[in-house]
């Protein structure tokens, strides 16, 4: 017979449905589900009692090709590509099969994922699933402790290196390493020489793309000779550009590029590059340009902070008045301020990290949250009930617009079918801080861990630490390495007798901020080369430099 109950009675026993607004953590972001994939009376719940048994919400007998390996039931997935609902994810051989409605179609109407007898279900009751976090712009030189930060923060993919080393043997090395490391990995060349000798054998030693940077020289010729290698080879290009001014202006490396896809790291600046006018690639469309965690959001104590950070990362000499000169160049108040109004336009689709070159590695999220919310307090969005296309567009701005700029969005960056299941669910109040667990490559790998010795899983002392996804064989077998397809083509997995799966980096070389997700404005930036004041299409952009953000001291005690 019927049975009716109200809305939070339902929420606490199956969580939230169609309609319901959650507040991702302190902020003031709320996501509204917008469906929900469950038939009222068949939800799945596990347990004693519940409903995932057999003959009830599992099926007695499933074909093999068909039955799932996991499903993560009940979830409020927050997806850039597939907005925000309630439902199931089914994992299959480490992919994701599909989203929906699991459970038994013996008894059940609309079931899109089938559960049977082998079938694990990962219970999402209360949670919210979203893709891993992809880190386009990791040093991987300095402390290897940022592997475990990264894992902590939801990240499950790095595509990174490319400046102080290069070449087959230090690849291999890299490969080496980092075999057990249960995160996606693509290891860029360094663009470093107009002679194209040296990027391709990188390249055909396995690197996904090529890196030039400013420390090592960003002239017009090498710029032109890098893009050149990567269209012959279909791989990426990232820029870190001449911040001194050696051999160019803003408009040279423009000009250099000549219409050409290119990823801008940093284009505030801070972070190096054309000073006081590097924002202006953001106007063109062939160029990607993306944020560092240090610059954003604008706060009363980003601009200091920059001083001594910028000093020991690029090697500056505080005795001598010329470095210190040239370091204060780098910091403007003024383009800090535009950076982040510029990101709320959409104009800024890609956050990562620049971790130890002058970021964090754990707050890439974080970061784009707080900015989030400080734009909706600043600007608004015409909404009181809910923010469900701000949430989106800054969700995509760090899975899968950095997944689609570097050639790895087929298998990355969203939960669609087909991808890798590489999930990070989170509960409500530490969205965006600290997940839940990490589920790697369709396996649990990363989460908060409770007293070894408990007879319960969340005694404390809980820390951090891998899961049996993170152990072992397993580490390598549920993640990938990113290469160019010239390298497997010439016996790169012969080579490296690696169990990670060696996937080639694909369709980069026609990529432009049309494909950008939900962050596709080309707008026409200017900057004052004497008040540093940043307009947008003729109009005056800035944003304050707030005291205090969410997602701070209540979450950490140091």
């Amino acid at each position: 017979m019927p049975f009716e109950m109200d809305r939070d009675a339902y929420r606490r026993r199956y969580g939230p449905t169609a309609g319901d607004r959650i507040r991702l953590g302190d902020t003031n972001l709320i996501a509204r589900v917008e469906r929900d994939h469950a038939a009222y009376g068949d939800e799945l719940v596990v347990g004693w009692g519940k409903t995932v048994r057999a003959g009830m919400m599992q099926a007695h007998t499933v074909s093999r090709p068909s039955e799932l390996d996991y499903v993560v039931a009940g979830a409020v997935v927050i997806d850039p590509v597939l907005g925000i609902f309630k439902g199931d994810i089914g994992i299959k051989d480490g992919l994701i099969a599909g989203t929906g409605r699991a459970g038994n179609p013996d008894v059940m109407d609309g079931v899109d994922l089938v559960i049977g007898p082998n079938t694990v279900i990962l219970s999402g009751l209360n949670m919210i699933a979203t893709p891993g976090t992809v880190d386009s712009h990791v040093h991987l030189t300095r402390s290897s402790l940022l592997l475990w930060v990264a894992l902590s923060a939801g990240v499950t993919t790095f595509i990174g290196g490319g400046l102080q080393w290069n070449g087959r043997f230090i690849l291999e090395k890299y490969f080496e390493a980092l075999e057990g490391v249960p995160i996606n990995m693509g290891f860029q060349a360094r663009g470093s020489s107009i002679d194209p000798g040296p990027m391709s054998d990188s390249i055909e030693a396995g690197a996904c793309g090529i890196k030039i940077h400013e420390d090592s020289g960003a002239y017009p010729s090498i710029i032109d000779a890098s893009l050149r290698v990567a269209d012959e080879y279909d791989v990426s290009v990232a820029l870190h550009t001449d911040g001194l001014h050696e051999s160019m202006e803003v408009t040279d490396t423009i000009d250099a590029i000549a219409g050409r896809a290119l990823h801008a790291y940093h284009i505030e600046g801070c972070g190096g590059g054309h000073a006081p006018d590097l924002l202006r690639l953001a106007g063109a469309p062939n160029i990607i340009p993306s944020s560092t965690t240090p610059t954003i959001p604008y706060t009363a104590g980003t601009y200091q902070e920059h001083f001594p950070m910028t000093a020991m990362c690029h090697g500056i000499n505080l005795q001598v008045e010329t470095d210190v000169s040239a370091l204060d160049e780098r910091r403007r108040r003024e383009t800090m301020a535009a950076e982040d109004v510029l990101h709320d336009m959409g104009a800024i689709p890609v956050v990562n990290s620049d971790s130890q070159g002058m970021g964090r590695i754990g707050e890439i999220g974080l970061r784009t949250w707080q900015l989030a919310h400080k734009m909706k307090s600043e600007r608004g969005d015409g909404s009181r009930e809910e923010d469900n296309q701000r949430i989106l567009q800054y969700l995509a701005k760090y899975t899968i617009n950095p997944a689609v700029t570097h050639g790895v969005s087929p298998y990355v960056g969203s939960l669609e079918a087909g991808k890798m299941a590489d999930i990070v669910l989170w509960r409500p109040e530490f969205f965006g801080v600290k997940p839940e667990m990490v589920i790697k490559g369709g396996f649990p790998a990363w989460a908060p861990l409770g007293d070894g010795n408990a007879s319960v899983p969340a005694s404390e002392p809980v820390r951090y630490g891998p899961m049996f996804g993170g152990m072992g064989r397993a580490s390598a077998s549920t993640s990938a390495y990113f290469v160019s397809g010239a390298s497997l083509d010439m016996g790169l997995a012969g080579r490296l007798d690696s169990r990670r799966k060696l996937l080639p980096v694909r369709d980069v070389r026609s990529v432009t901020r049309e494909q950008m997700v939900r962050n596709r404005l080309v707008p026409d930036i200017r900057v004052d080369l004497e008040s540093n004041r940043v307009s947008v299409n003729g109009t005056a952009v800035t944003s304050e430099a707030v005291p205090e953000v969410p997602l701070n001291r209540l979450y950490f005690l140091s």
